[in-house]
């Protein structure tokens, strides 16, 4: 058994600060739409440069090789439209995006050889294309440089070595052009993955902040009551054992009235420790209110659950509990009991253990009752 604090109980659902999977996944539904637009803004273009092809070569082998090019592009690029909404994780979406990224690429390059050595005006586009990729193409910043600098050498090299410029000068301004696309194009980028990340941090932030009892840092009533409706749901599809517990610490009143709520917050967060220390990674420990507790126990038997019962009244009351000028010693009641087979709702089985702590305290507290 693996002995966690019990803030990990609810961190592992609430993370303090999002990892690059958690975030990709959050914004998939809103990327695939992003996707989908900018292909459909790369595709236009393309198409419409079917017209210059025709103006400067007619229908001549060298236009019907730039056509067949172009239908390449806008072929694949359908097919993205179509397979990106079933993509599932986005890192698969990035693959075949990047692909993409490289035929427009290539194609940029043909365009640019096929043309009179003197006309520059592609270049034009291909700053429409470098700065549209990075503001346009939701993607990590650092794909998306590799691919732009996968193009810039072979951009700048048919740029010196190839066109013949109407001034010397202009080859050197033409070529500042597309570096400096892409320099800014990968600090717009990187802004704005930065901002959506701070944004999704934020929201995660809020979530824990509605769900965390602010004293104890476990869960409170509203995240314990959604978390075990979900594991009664998926217990009862698996078949497999559910166990509830209610806890109340004994005579806690009488804490708050002798040595005030200062002194009783003190001992709610040690108490909270020592229990969750006896508890699994996947049980689900909230604090209901006041002084009193529930605990979820997944894919847990009788065996089981009475000996982690019996484990949370040992921690509890082994040690006394400081405050100011002394040590109080506290013990706790458990009222135990199991989900019932077909049951899917979660108050008739915490009404039975609510009724087991209360015949707990009636039968001297500090001690575990079970009701079936």
């Amino acid at each position: 058994m693996r002995f966690v604090k019990p803030v990990d109980l609810i961190s592992q659902h609430f993370p303090a600060f999002p990892t690059p999977e958690q975030y990709r996944a959050h914004y998939l539904d809103a990327d695939r739409i992003q996707w989908r637009f900018a292909l459909v803004l790369f595709a236009v273009p393309v198409a419409v440069f079917a017209w210059f092809d025709y103006a400067l070569f007619g229908l001549s082998s060298t236009f019907y090789a730039f056509a067949a090019l172009r239908v390449v592009l806008l072929g694949y690029s359908a097919w993205l439209w179509a397979y990106l909404p079933r993509v599932t994780v986005a890192t698969l979406a990035d693959r075949w995006l990047l692909l993409w990224g490289v035929l427009g690429i290539l194609v940029m390059f043909i365009n640019a050889i096929g043309r009179p050595t003197e006309y520059y005006g592609h270049y034009v586009f291909e700053v429409f294309a470098l700065l549209m990729f990075y503001a346009a193409l939701p993607m990590p910043p650092n794909k998306q440089l590799a691919l732009t600098l996968f193009y810039l050498p072979i951009a700048l090299a048919i740029l010196f070595f190839y066109k013949t410029p109407p001034l010397a000068i202009y080859t050197g301004t033409v070529a500042f052009v597309p570096v400096l696309s892409v320099a800014s194009g990968f600090l717009i980028s990187r802004r704005i993955d930065r901002y959506r990340m701070a944004a999704f941090a934020a929201q995660l932030h809020l979530e824990h902040q509605a769900q965390t009892d602010p004293l104890t840092g476990i869960a409170n009533r509203r995240a314990f009551m959604e978390w075990a409706a979900n594991e009664v749901a998926r217990q009862d599809r698996s078949n497999q054992p559910l166990a509830l517990m209610m806890l109340d610490i004994d005579k806690f009143k009488r804490v708050n009235d002798e040595h005030g709520h200062a002194a009783g917050d003190a001992i709610l967060v040690e108490m909270t420790r020592r229990i969750g220390s006896a508890l699994r990674r996947y049980d689900h420990f909230a604090r209901l209110g006041g002084e009193e507790f529930a605990i979820a126990l997944p894919d847990t038997d009788w065996v089981q659950a009475r000996a982690i019962a019996a484990r949370i009244l040992e921690l509890v009351s082994r040690d006394p509990y400081d405050v100011p000028n002394q040590k109080i010693a506290l013990t706790i009641s458990i009222g135990l009991t199991p989900m019932h087979s077909g049951e899917l709702a979660l108050d008739s089985a915490l009404n039975r253990a609510d009724a087991a702590l209360y015949a707990a305290k009636q039968g001297g507290r500090n001690r575990v009752e079970v009701l079936a």
